[in-house]
């Protein structure tokens, strides 16, 4: 078999030989069962044949391993019984799958795994647990014989026997005897404190280095119950159940893995310990074996490091500052949490070169990618701005900072560096480019001057206004230069206090310029030191002249108005856009019985819901959403019932906008009173005073009908009244007409409708009728009614009546007139005096 680089130096056994056996001369310590396993080294380069193992102590072959622990090596002894040597703390790990492996200590590759579930098999892997095809099996000829400690001499019985290096001696670190076996000579030697418990608790070795770290001698402890010793009060209930778990169970949660907890000094204090803990069969039970490191240092180098840590990271989170490297060597990219943040990534995201150039926008990938290798190719310390965009799709401006690290021949190998997020400083900065393009090109005029008056800047307006070209020396005149004598006078008086006090004075004032004297809308602010004294004024002047002067040609227009307004007898209000009054004349005072002082600003809908007239609004709504309307009102004007016609007519505002209207109110009472009695005249018969047809109809358009409510209409004609007409004359005709309308008024009440729509014909219209039934009991009323004999001059007539009735709910009058018409035709037809 070829032999191996890693295994070249095997100076305690030599090489392997062909049987893959080396002779050694170590004393044995543990007990195995005979067993051939064939393995392969981590390097992959031999294959190597063990004939005997101890699976809980073990390191493999690979030169890493070898050159960390001094170059030693693993003696092997041919036949049934071995010594093996480790180099640190066992590591031992339990999977699910109920298989015990063994890792290396020193390199962390798989050396042995043990499946309970296949007793005959022992698998032997030199390599990492993921690499399965460095995994072979053979079969175990003894496998009933399970590696055990060889209990029979207690740890140390081969130590030199003086006074000064007895494993009871605190007189300093023992020093192995020379013949004492390899792994005896490691515990007894290891930084780490050992010790061994037997099946009832009771400790059974003790290395130098847990008299150190515990504070007992050997002496003290060996014989004496471990919780007794070490285990903090608070413990030592679960320490005892886990034992008697061991017991029971042969496994434990704690057993074969690395894990902190607090021992107990000899002194009284508890401290950090880092504790490894493997079962040991033994033959009267389960003992224990521990590897004890004090880790108080450590963890006081931990705290402190995670204190400069924490200050650091809440430093680059106040400052928005991460840090950043690039391994040149492997590519791999590492960035801190802050830089995460700033990308908006999380944990998950692995960068990589590429993935960190993509988050940038185009242009700056270029100038990102040529400075980080000119850093490369110079050595010099490069710096750029740039945007980047998150995966969230925000935009973050940020500043990257970066340096080349070199080895000892001068080759590049890594590149650090820092990234700050200056998104809130762009900003400022852009809004600092605007707001200074602004003032550049706004026609207003901007001028600032240091506390002393002395000017400092004027805009390119201010200079057009004074016929000063871009290169004059503003800087030679006082802002006082351009101000009038007035304007002097108030800066003094009333501008300048208020700026001190408050830090900004506005209102209007009046400057020279080229042109002559204009007004402007003026403004001041006051710019402070950090102790609040001022160190410069600036000064915002609009020209406002021509507003002014149509001010006041406005001012004039409204004072003709308002006499033109007061002069005419119309009454007339003016309203905002918000509804309120913004001016009334005389006549509306006299009409609402306030004065204009009480009226202006107040809601049009508060006033006319205090007169009653809030159902008004509708045409109120109308007017200030810019539609022209008029309407009639009646309002009480001097305890009389008064007609209004009120007109709205909308006002625009110069953008064409709705703003407000003008009401007149025109009193129509006179008109409305003619007209309606015209209108009476052209609705009512005037014989009987009756509706006549039309003003039926016109009465029945103007009622409002429930779809619920039923309604009746009675046709009625006369019978036998044209004898009564051609025997006694017309005027009795006439007076017989009058008196049968008189009687059908009484039978009605006062909503319902009675009229005259022939010679001899009528028309009962009954409202809210509760049914059919009910409207025939009137119809029946009628023709008795009819029936009874009229005394008309002295003379008794007789005469009778037809009644058609039609009732419905939701049927147009129409309809209803038109049949209870049928019916009447269908009542004469049964003879007189009938109701259908």
């Amino acid at each position: 078999m070829p032999q191996c680089p890693c295994q070249s130096d095997h100076r305690a056994g030599g090489a392997l030989d062909a049987g893959g056996r080396t002779a050694s001369n170590a004393r044995l310590r543990m007990n195995t069962a005979s067993v051939s396993l064939r393995g392969k080294c981590a390097c992959g380069r031999a294959e190597y044949v063990v004939h005997a193992v101890e699976l809980d102590a073990a390191v493999c072959y690979c030169e890493t391993c070898r050159r960390s622990s001094g170059g030693a090596d693993m003696a092997w002894v041919t036949g049934s019984r071995a010594t093996l040597r480790t180099y640190g703390p066992l590591q031992t790990w339990r999977a699910p799958d109920r298989a015990v492996r063994q890792f290396c200590p020193q390199c962390g590759s798989q050396l042995f795994c043990l499946d309970d579930d296949q007793p005959d098999t022992i698998k032997v892997a030199v390599g990492t647990l993921d690499d399965q095809s460095l995994v072979h099996s053979t079969q175990a000829l003894h496998l009933k014989h399970r590696p055990r400690w060889d209990a029979q001499k207690p740890l140390g019985a081969d130590w030199d026997s003086s006074p000064a290096s007895g494993p009871g001696s605190s007189a300093g670190p023992q020093v192995p005897s020379p013949g004492i076996g390899p792994f005896e000579s490691m515990l007894i030697s290891a930084q780490d404190a050992f010790l061994s418990i037997d099946a009832h608790g009771l400790i059974t070795e003790w290395n130098h280095q847990a008299e150190v770290t515990l504070g007992w001698t050997y002496a003290e402890a060996v014989g004496r119950p471990m919780h007794e010793l070490i285990i903090p009060l608070e413990m030592r209930s679960a320490h005892l159940y886990g034992m008697a778990r061991l017991q029971r169970t042969g496994d434990g949660p704690v057993l074969r893995r690395r894990f902190e907890v607090e021992a107990l000094h000899k002194n009284g204090h508890a401290f950090p310990i880092e504790l490894s803990i493997a079962p040991l069969k033994m033959p009267d039970g389960i003992g224990a074996t521990a590897f004890i490191r004090d880790i108080s240092a450590r963890q006081a180098v931990e705290r402190e490091l995670r204190s400069h840590q924490d200050l650091l990271q809440r430093t680059g989170e106040l400052a928005l500052v991460g840090a950043w490297t690039v391994d040149l060597l492997t590519d791999v990219v590492h960035w801190t949490p802050m830089v995460r943040r700033i990308h908006g990534v999380g944990d998950n995201f692995e960068p990589t070169l590429p993935s960190v150039i993509e988050f940038y926008e185009d242009g700056a990938q270029e100038r990102l990618i040529a400075a980080f290798e000119r850093g490369i190719q110079t050595g010099e310390t490069w710096e750029i701005e740039a945007p980047l965009r998150t995966p969230g799709g925000e935009r973050v401006w940020v500043r990257a900072i970066g340096e080349t690290e070199f080895n000892a021949a001068g080759a590049p190998v890594r590149v650090v560096g820092a990234l700050q997020d200056i998104s809130a400083r762009k900003l400022a900065d852009e809004s600092l480019r605007v707001l200074t393009q602004i003032v550049e090109v706004t026609p207003d005029l901007v001028v600032q001057a240091g506390s002393d008056g002395r000017v400092t800047y004027m805009n390119p307006a201010a200079r057009r206004a004074l016929g000063y070209d871009p290169s004059y020396d503003v800087t030679q005149h006082h802002f006082t230069d351009f101000n009038t004598p007035e304007t002097t006078q108030r800066y003094a008086s009333e501008v300048m206090p208020a700026v001190h006090q408050t830090g900004v004075w506005m209102g209007e004032s009046a400057v020279v310029v080229q042109a002559g004297v204009i007004a402007v809308n003026h403004t001041v602010l006051a710019h402070r030191d950090a102790n609040g004294k001022p160190i410069r004024y600036t000064a915002m002047m609009r020209d406002i002249t021509a507003q002014t002067r149509a001010r006041a040609d406005l001012f004039r227009q409204q004072r003709t108005l308002s006499s033109i307004a007061e002069a005419i007898p119309d009454i007339i209000a003016v309203v905002d856009r918000e509804g309120r009054y913004e001016f009334v004349n005389s006549a509306f005072e006299r009409l609402m019985g306030l004065s204009r002082v009480d009226i202006a600003g107040q809601k049009i809908e508060d006033l006319m819901r205090a007169k009653g007239q809030a159902a008004s609004m509708d045409f109120v709504r109308k007017a200030l959403a810019g539609e022209p309307t008029s309407f009639e009102l009646d309002l009480p004007i001097g305890g009389r019932q008064r007609n209004m016609m009120i007109t709205l007519i909308p006002r625009k505002s110069e953008r064409g906008d709705p703003d407000g209207f003008v009401a007149v109110l025109d009193d129509v009472t006179v008109h409305k009173q003619r007209e309606l009695r015209l209108i009476g005249l052209s609705e009512r018969d005037p014989l009987t005073d009756l509706l006549n047809r039309h003003g039926l109809e016109s009465r029945l358009q103007r009622i409002a009908r429930s779809p619920t409510a039923g309604v009746a209409v009675l046709f009625v004609d006369l019978d036998r009244f044209k004898p009564v007409n051609d025997t006694y004359g017309h005027p009795v005709g006439d007076m017989l007409l009058k008196a049968v309308a008189a009687r059908f008024g009484r039978l009605v009440r006062p909503d319902d409708l009675v009229a005259r729509v022939g010679g001899d014909e009528f028309v009962i219209v009954l409202l809210n009728m509760p049914g059919q039934e009910a409207a025939n009991l009137v119809a029946d009323k009628v023709v008795a009614a009819a029936a009874e004999p009229f005394d008309i001059g002295g003379r008794k007539v007789q005469i009778g009546a037809s009644v058609g009735v039609s009732y419905a709910t939701d049927e147009p009058w129409n309809n209803l007139i038109e049949r209870a018409d049928v019916l009447l035709y269908q009542a004469k037809a049964r003879g007189r005096g009938q109701r259908v």
